[in-house]
């Protein structure tokens, strides 16, 4: 069982470092020893615009992007498209594409698990995937006692996700001196280069740029003109 206290500290932590560690500390306490969230802007959105977070074993996670396996995956479909939990196993894999993307799962140890489709305000989609520790019919024991609780655990957990990712896309305010220094600093020009342009010190650059990586909370000139580009507030 989960305490309240413990989902509100998954859910309230500030760093994605706590987030991860927290979730996997609850996930392994309900007894399962792998887990997986997924998140998409829409039901609608393409796949390079889903959102993962899991410790599902490297070597899977690399093969089924490679492969596609998203577009086969009847787990993933039915998440997207219903709001009830799902306690998948061989019998869910049904079409032949189904049954050979679900052989190649159980060579990683993925031939059970508890599917619970999560739906956001915004019309977000996705799902929690949980890997029980034990397999046949305990594990299915294991998945029926604990859901309730990992159902807390998945509105919890990705209460957190939701408002990084709000937070991450709200709009940033430059000042005209800001902007004029990321887009210098876009075409490549360097911070003594841009001060000659500019017609100021380099420690009046320095000083922009600070307050520049503060705004979008990043940590280095390159991730905040990624985010000004993405945000349309200078040109590529």
């Amino acid at each position: 069982m989960l305490a309240i206290d413990e989902l509100i500290q998954i859910c309230e932590t500030e760093r994605y470092e706590n987030w991860l560690a927290s979730l996997k500390t609850l996930t392994l306490k309900l007894g399962y020893s792998n887990f997986l969230v997924g998140l998409k802007p829409g039901v609608a959105a393409a796949g390079q615009q889903v959102l993962i977070h899991t410790d599902y074993p490297v070597a899977w996670r690399t093969q089924y992007d490679a492969q596609s396996y998203m577009a086969v995956d009847p787990i993933v479909h039915h998440c997207l498209g219903s709001n009830r939990p799902l306690i998948w196993k061989r019998e869910n894999y049904r079409l032949p594409s189904e049954s050979a993307f679900f052989e190649e799962a159980t060579m990683y140890g993925l031939e059970q698990g508890l599917a619970l489709p999560l739906h956001g305000p915004r019309g977000e989609a996705g799902m929690l995937c949980l890997k029980p520790d034990e397999k046949g019919a305990q594990a299915g024991v294991t998945m029926l006692q604990s859901l309730p609780m990992a159902t807390m655990l998945r509105d919890y957990a990705i209460e957190w996700v939701l408002r990084a990712q709000a937070e991450h896309n709200a709009p940033v305010h430059l000042t005209a001196r800001e902007k004029e220094v990321l887009q210098w600093s876009a075409a490549g020009k360097t911070t003594w280069e841009i001060s000659m342009i500019l017609s100021c010190t380099t420690s009046a650059i320095d000083f922009h740029f600070k307050n520049i990586r503060r705004k979008f909370q990043v940590s280095s000139r390159q991730m905040a003109v990624l985010r000004a580009i993405q945000q349309k507030l200078i040109t590529p």
